[in-house]
Formats: structure tokens, sequence, C-alpha cells
């Protein structure tokens, strides 16, 4: 008999939510929920909302999906009752001081990235990589390739400069990015990766903003991230040239994925192989062939499934809780479903407050009780004000 999981989810993600569903599904019965349909209930509700449907269900397993969202935070995941709980990342490379602080309260990391798969078993973590996209080896060889190179993905003004700089320079190339929203159905996404001989990957991150440290200040431009279209690249026939990323460079070799730092030695490779059938070829077999056997559903999931089965029990213990998440913390229980209707729920709340905030010095404790008192006062009627427009 199946073991039971439920996946705690932030909110619909059309073209995220439905494979990690999928990859658990296939080895467990598999339940889920979104925090966002959650809207008029605060941090003690939800959590024993959440709890109830465990024990009715009999579910052993809890995902918990934390990337941008406070509110699944370390004493949100202490307070769920499950025998392993399962923290899954996405965008590690930004978020990972508050995440690995996070994930502490787990039993079990997976990441979409190789690298901060090491970071985290250099903390002690139990920690695998998971493929997020879709798993499935659906490419076709007879698919006639009508695009030279494609580029797909979000379009800043990076990004559109490169893009423009390797037109001129002659490259013929087919852009399906997007500016705003989140661009083609995965269907018709794979359909055009299928049909284009080179996938091409931009590995910085997005903006200054999206880089967000929590204990400096914004120091550095971009970061160069590992990004998933290099999988779904590989799995549907394509080969792919990329920009530089330590993350690929953990993985694929220069000859599997040919990597670039500018955009004229991107420009050069690509000439190199678009002239060269017998080498495009050979790049793109190698390509495929390693990416069928690390990234297809079942072969990516099977080792994180063994894990989960033979869990080892040896959660990585914190110093303390640094005074910066304790804010971040303290404001993402109190402020939910924060009215002045309401206000005394969230003052009752404060017994949670004392409750992680017991082990810091007096200062912090005094910081962090006067900034929620204030928050519940001004949020309260903050949001009160909003809900009348």
């Amino acid at each position: 008999m199946k073991k039971k999981v439920l996946i705690v989810f932030k909110y619909l993600r059309a073209n995220w939510n439905p494979y990690v569903i999928k990859k658990f599904s296939n080895y467990y019965e598999t339940e889920y929920l979104y925090i966002s349909e959650y809207k008029n209930k605060n941090f003690t509700e939800i959590v024993e909302d959440i709890n109830r449907l465990i024990e009715q269900k009999n579910i052993q397993i809890v995902v918990f999906d934390v990337d941008y969202f406070k509110f699944i935070n370390f004493f949100f995941i202490k307070k769920i009752i499950s025998e392993i709980k399962i923290l899954i990342t996405g965008d590690d490379s930004e978020l990972h001081e508050i995440n690995s602080i996070t994930a502490s309260s787990c039993d079990l990391i997976l990441s979409h990235c190789p690298l901060s798969v090491l970071k985290y078993k250099e903390k002690g973590y139990q920690a695998y990589q998971i493929h997020f996209d879709n798993g499935e080896i659906i490419k076709n060889k007879l698919i006639k390739k009508e695009f030279d190179v494609l580029f797909f993905g979000n379009v800043t003004q990076d990004r559109k400069e490169f893009l423009n700089y390797i037109e001129n320079k002659g490259i013929s190339l087919k852009n399906i990015g997007y500016e705003s929203g989140s661009g083609l159905p995965i269907d018709e996404l794979l359909k055009f990766i299928s049909k284009s001989k080179i996938v091409l990957n931009l590995s910085k991150s997005r903006t200054v903003k999206s880089v967000k440290s929590y204990t400096s200040e914004n120091i550095y431009k971009f970061l160069y991230t590992f990004k998933g279209r290099i999988i779904i690249a590989g799995l549907n026939g394509a080969a792919c040239v990329s920009e530089y990323s330590p993350g690929q460079e953990l993985i694929f070799t220069n000859d599997e994925v040919p990597t670039f730092f500018t955009k004229e030695e991107c420009v050069k490779i690509l000439k190199k192989l678009l002239s060269d059938n017998e080498l495009l070829a050979k790049c793109t077999n190698s390509f495929n062939s390693k990416t069928e056997k690390l990234f297809e559903d079942k072969i990516n999931f099977l080792p994180i499934y063994n894990a989960i089965e033979k869990i080892e029990k040896r959660k990585v213990k914190l110093f303390n809780i640094p005074y910066w998440y304790l804010r971040i913390s303290a404001k993402s229980i109190l402020l939910r479903n924060l009215k002045l209707s309401n206000i005394i729920k969230s003052v009752y709340h404060f017994h949670i407050i004392f409750s992680i905030i017991k082990n810091s010095n007096i200062f912090i404790k005094f910081l962090i009780i006067l900034e929620s008192i204030i928050n519940i006062l001004w949020y309260s009627l903050l949001f009160t004000l909003k809900s009348k427009k």
C-alpha cells in the first residue's frame, strides 16, 4: 500500500504545480492544497486545518513549497504534525540564506540546482536534485527542425539587448520569450523545442531586485543560476548552448552543453554548430542521452524515493535563529487575515511570538515585540481601509 503525501503549495502555478504533483504521484498517493485559498484564516487556523487534514487522511509525508513565501517558515513547518517533512525550492540561488534556516525544520531538501544541493549538504542536510518541469521524454527525431536557434523565458532588458546582438550577427533566432505573464502553455512550448536545432539558455538572474539578501545590502548585479530550460531542451531533442552557470558545470561537459560568457563567444559557438551538421548532431546526441539518463521523471525521482523510504532523522540544529528571520516570521504570523474586526485574534498570536523569541537576548525580544505591536495597529487599520474600497 502506497504512503500518502500532502504537498503544501503557496498558490496555483499552472506550469509548475502539476509536474511536482505528478512526480510524487508516481510513487505515492498524493494530496495537495494552496495556502492562497485560506483567505479568511489566520496562522493558527491554517495550521489546525492542515493538521486535521493530515489526521483524517492518514498522511505520513508533507512537502512544503517555500520560495518567495515568508508565511511557510521554520515556525509554521514545526507546527505541522507529520512523520516526514520535505522542503522544495526552485530558486534557491536567490533565497538560500532564508531557505537554509527554514530547512532545519525538515528532514529532506529537494532543490532544482545541483550547486544548491551541495550547499545544503555542506550544512549537514540530506539534499537531492529534482527537476520540477515536465520530465517526460517526448522528443521525436523525425520532427523537422524548422528553427536554428530558439529562446524562451523572461525577456529582461539585458536579455533583449543580448538577443538583438545575436540576430544582428546573422543568427536565425526564434524568440518566443515574454516580458510579462508566464509565456506559452507547456504543450506549445515543447513543440517549439522539438522543432528547434538549438535552445539558447541565458543564465543570469533577471534583475538586481530579484537578488535579495536578507543579511546584507544588494551587492551583486546578477547571479549565474542553473535554469530548467537546459533540461527541457535535452528531453525534447534539441541541443543547448548556454551562458555559464556553476550548476550546469557540475552536470554537463562543454562538449555536451557548449558554454559562453560573452555575446561574442555565444555567436561564435552558434555559427560553428550551425555550419557543421556532424558536430551539431554529435553535440545534440550526447547532451540528449545524458539528460534522459539523469532527468527522466522516474529516473530522477528514484533516489529521492529511496531516501524518503529510508529517511535518516538527522535534522540540522541551528546555533541560533538570526534577528532578521525572527522579524520576518513574526510579521507573517501576525498579519495573516488581519483587520480591525479580528485584532483580538492577532493579539492572541503573541503567545506564538513569545515562543519564537524565547531563546533570544533581551534586546532582540524588545525590538520584535515593539515592532509586532506597531505592525498590528498599523496594518489592521490599513487592511480594513483597503477592504472597504
